[in-house]
């Protein structure tokens, strides 16, 4: 049996999409650990019975939020150019957004979701190899392998995973000083660079990698990586 609201709801207007958007707007403001329903409803000045009018209930507003986002990753860049610029552009894609809704995008990347804009973003990056000629179980190795890449390092920018970041000068000293300390030679001419985290750089270096890893395993030349200086 459908639970209906008070009516304020429909007297205001209030639609599923409105519905979400408010969501996404509450979670890029408190992440998604502090929503709830209720919170909203007051946001929107309704009681938490109207949302059930626009939405079954929390998990299935959570999964409206990602697939909003996902919706609005920009894949225009990922149809065109040779397969490994589409790859660098896919997964420079999914960054970006992320990077506009640090908060929010983390359903994006724990909430899977069989919507149409996910399948639109699965079959996207399915054709992103076509030259390679590889069979289907194989193209979908890849195409794991390159956003299992994708998801944990925007995880760990996002600070959703354990990050070595570091902004203070004085912070990075003395994480140095606490490496070198334990005297080990490799750890100690490693131990700048461990401190500091250019996440960017990073991300960007591991997709070359496996851009170079899978141009090797198939037998074409890799393109050396994007032209152009990096900021």
């Amino acid at each position: 049996m459908k639970v209906r609201g008070t009516g304020r709801g429909r007297r205001l207007g209030l639609t599923r999409e409105k519905v979400v958007e408010a969501a996404l707007a509450a979670i890029d403001r408190d992440g998604p650990d502090s929503f709830s329903l209720r919170r909203l409803a007051g946001e929107l000045g309704v009681e938490v019975m109207s949302l059930y009018n626009h939405v079954p209930g929390k998990d299935a507003l959570l999964d409206g939020v990602a697939e909003t986002l996902l919706g609005g990753v920009d894949l225009s860049g990922s149809d065109a150019g040779t397969w490994q610029e589409r790859a660098r552009a896919y997964a420079a894609a999914f960054r970006a957004a992320a990077l506009l809704h640090p908060k929010a995008f983390t359903l994006v990347l724990t909430r899977p979701t069989q919507s149409p804009a996910a399948l639109e973003s699965i079959r996207c990056a399915l054709a992103g190899f076509p030259e390679l000629g590889l069979p289907p179980q194989e193209l979908v190795h890849v195409v794991r392998s390159f956003a299992g890449f994708t998801v944990g390092m925007i995880m760990r920018e996002l600070g959703s995973a354990i990050t070595v970041g570091a902004v203070e000068p004085d912070q990075v000293r003395r994480r140095v000083e606490e490496m070198v300390a334990v005297g080990d030679p490799l750890l100690s001419a490693a131990a700048p660079y461990l401190a500091v985290s250019d996440h960017r750089a990073e991300f960007e270096h591991g997709i070359e990698l496996l851009i170079a890893g899978l141009a090797v395993r198939v037998g074409v030349p890799y393109d050396g990586g994007p032209r152009g200086e990096r900021s």
